[in-house]
């Protein structure tokens, strides 16, 4: 009898030890289960479980790229600006120095390659609300094979009570618009520094306060245009260089349409002889690169614009005035070309063969040796003043092309190469 009692009592002792056991592995595998992995269409990001305060704050994951990955060095822009660099180390902590740990550590190994490792920040547009928490945005996980559930990220409460930053989105964000705000903006110094240097080649000319009023405009430009992380980190700041561009805009069109109709007056002048046409033709010239830089800068007043508003206002709208002007010097060219045409037709001018027919006392002295010799009937002309006439009926309108990337709405790649950091433009990665 006691030996059957004795055998009852292991047998329940069994049981609840199993029942035990069988919860607590449930329990453990709960836990694991609510640390997500955060996808988005091209990369990949981690939500820890923080036991301590709580937290399901959102980490961005670096990856090794594999060896085969191949990227066009051109097409890598250096992060060399210090406030951007401490937020990027902030955001994504270490990320030059795992880089160049990791390539320390594997060279060895692979002479022929170097070690890549790439941090994508998610854009903006794609955090999608989430209709679940308040002032809270959503993504998903998944496993191996399959989205699994929704995770939703919201700002957390520090020990102390202080507000931390929601699930690093809004720190995301800030590092993005530093990023792309500095590779925009010195893009456009570039172009602009290009423009001044051709409106300098321009050769003085009497209106003295028209050029001086056109060396102000583009000063003004470019020093916005010189980066400044304060300019983009303070939305006061911001909105007032904006407010600024709108004015230098304005003035800019009141210098472009000045050389339209400027340049319109000359194609009034008729019936001139060719010294008068080639005097008229060099002072054109002018009027005519103030026009082609007029409208380069004001592209580039409509980029900065767009730069500053953080990608929140369209291009469209920031080149809103642009169509109109471009336009009327589309009308004004079309005018000129014609002036040169008529002209170049009745003065008997040979644009590519440098010449023109004799005319006046000259024709009737070389009348006699021109019927033997036909080239006797022409002289050369200036070359200066070949190149100008092809240069107004066939020049282009404008250096530089529009620029139409949205970087403000892509994903932000960061390549850690040799202990440097560098920014990848996803639409140039994909050109």
């Amino acid at each position: 009898m006691e030996n059957y009692i004795e055998y009852i009592l292991i047998g329940i002792f069994i049981v609840v030890a199993t029942i035990c056991l069988t919860v607590f592995l449930k329990k453990k595998t709960n836990q694991k289960q609510k640390v997500p992995t955060i996808v988005t269409d091209i990369s990949t990001f981690r939500a820890p479980t923080n036991e301590e305060d709580g937290s399901h704050d959102l980490v961005i994951q670096m990856e090794l790229l594999p060896t085969e990955y191949k990227i066009d060095e051109s097409k890598l822009v250096e992060i060399t600006n210090s406030k951007i660099l401490a937020r990027v180390n902030n955001l994504v902590p270490g990320i030059a120095q795992v880089g160049n740990t990791a390539n320390n550590a594997v060279q060895a190994a692979q002479a022929n390659s170097e070690v890549l490792y790439r941090a994508i920040i998610p854009a903006g547009a794609k955090l999608t609300k989430s209709t679940e928490i308040e002032k809270a945005f959503r993504g998903f996980y998944r496993d191996a094979e399959n989205i699994k559930g929704h995770a939703n990220f919201v700002s957390v409460e520090a020990q102390k009570g202080a507000t931390v930053m929601a699930n690093t989105a809004a720190a995301a964000m800030g590092v993005t618009s530093m990023v792309v705000g500095q590779y925009y903006m010195t893009q456009i110094n570039t172009e602009l520094g290009e423009i001044s240097d051709g409106i300098s080649k321009i050769s003085d000319f009497q209106d003295n306060e028209y050029r001086s009023k056109v060396f102000s405009l583009i000063t003004h430009v470019k020093k916005i245009a010189d980066f400044q992380v304060e300019i983009l980190d303070n939305i006061e700041l911001r909105l007032s260089k904006i407010a600024q561009l709108d004015n230098l805009e304005e003035e800019c069109t009141q210098l472009l349409a000045q050389a339209n109709l400027t340049l319109v007056d000359y194609t009034k002048k008729k019936d001139i002889d060719f010294i008068s046409y080639e005097r008229e033709l060099l002072e054109a010239q002018n009027w005519y690169l103030y026009q082609k830089s007029l409208l380069d800068i004001m592209q580039k007043i409509a980029d900065l614009k767009y730069t500053l508003h953080l990608g929140s206002v369209s291009r469209e709208q920031c080149l809103a005035l642009l169509p109109t002007y471009r336009q009327q010097a589309v009308n004004t060219q079309t005018r000129l070309t014609k002036w040169h045409q008529d002209s170049t037709k009745r003065l008997n001018i040979e644009i590519e063969k440098t010449r023109r027919k004799r005319d006046g006392f000259d024709e009737v002295i070389h009348f006699i040796p021109g019927l033997i010799n036909n080239e006797l009937n022409f002289r050369e002309i200036d070359k200066t003043t070949a190149t100008t006439i092809h240069e107004q009926i066939y020049g282009e309108r404008s250096s530089y092309k529009q620029e139409q990337s949205e970087l403000y709405r892509e994903d932000v790649q960061l390549i850690s190469k040799n202990g440097k950091i560098y920014f990848l433009p996803e639409t140039k990665a994909e050109e």
